[in-house]
């Protein structure tokens, strides 16, 4: 007997119907585009996809016209085993998606591996390497400190130049399943639905193929640290941090020190949340990235 249609399969289903793709970097990006009026684009984090914003979409869309996208080797977008899947050839990939819109001005909403993929955009923004123009920045949880990063033992694995590669192929749907949860400060809040979307989100196109090469960044946060992390701050664009408490993996410590390097910076903790504030708590999360926008645009 097939399994039952769920609410969170019509979800899944209208959201694979709606996708829109572009050829940009030589590669297919999946991208979707909601809303009217300034422009707010969304980056999204390892391993998931543009659609951990599903459930924020419709509340900024009333407000900002959103673009979300899949990172190369993420979701929907095109996975190819022979692409470079660096951070600078990810930021690349968003600078061509958004000149192809006509993006020139926008602000930015990031999480997790998308902060770091935010900081080479400033990077490149502060050393004049693109025409890009940046309005505001609001980062969700991330390891942006790789000392107090504390991954997944399955991300600790994946990372690793050689035997990544073997975890990635023996990666299966029970270990996903008792291993991503623990990113979530209450995972029952979630129906089983919601963990084989993010599942078949990350096989789709052939991921399993890609999945270490895309772990990698973790490395790269270490060898890039200081281009990254001196912009970020540097920055005087209006900067909003909101961060789960309850993170196993980018822990609050985090945010703190990250509001100590840049005192310009305004800390939001979300107690009770975890690692996805946008999943588990989209309604406080865009309680406090519209007025947030708002203020950056009277500024």
């Amino acid at each position: 007997m097939k399994p039952a249609i769920t609410p969170a399969d019509e979800i899944m289903r209208a959201w694979q119907a709606g996708a829109q793709f572009a050829e940009v970097d030589g590669v297919r990006v999946h991208y979707r585009v909601a809303g009217d009026g300034p422009w707010l684009v969304c980056f999204h984090g390892f391993p998931t996809s543009s659609w951990d914003w599903h459930q924020l979409v419709p509340l900024l869309a009333p407000h900002r016209r959103v673009l979300v996208f899949d990172f190369p080797g993420y979701g929907l977008s095109a996975k190819p085993t022979d692409r470079d899947y660096s951070l600078l050839r990810q930021c690349d990939a968003a600078e061509a998606l958004l000149r192809s819109l006509g993006i020139a001005t926008f602000d930015l909403l990031a999480h997790d591996m998308g902060n770091s993929v935010a900081c080479e955009l400033l990077y490149r923004i502060e050393q004049r390497e693109t025409d890009l123009e940046l309005r505001s920045l609001t980062l969700l949880n991330g390891g942006l400190y790789m000392d107090l990063h504390r991954p997944l033992l399955t991300q600790r694995l994946l990372r690793l130049p050689v035997l990544g590669a073997l975890v990635a192929r023996i990666t299966s749907w029970m270990l996903f399943r008792r291993q991503y949860p623990k990113v979530y400060a209450r995972p029952e809040q979630f129906a089983e639905a919601h963990y084989r979307h993010q599942w078949n989100l990350l096989l789709h196109g052939g991921g399993r193929r890609t999945l270490a090469l895309i772990a990698g960044y973790m490395r790269e946060r270490v060898r890039r640290g200081e281009r990254w992390l001196g912009p970020l701050h540097r920055t005087t664009l209006p900067l909003t941090v909101i961060w789960g408490r309850e993170d196993p993996i980018a822990v609050h410590a985090i945010a703190e020190r990250l509001v100590r390097e840049n005192p310009r910076a305004r800390l939001v903790t979300l107690e009770g949340v975890g690692h996805y504030p946008q999943l588990e708590a989209p309604v406080w999360v865009a309680s406090q990235v519209l007025p947030a926008l708002a203020a950056a645009e009277g500024t």
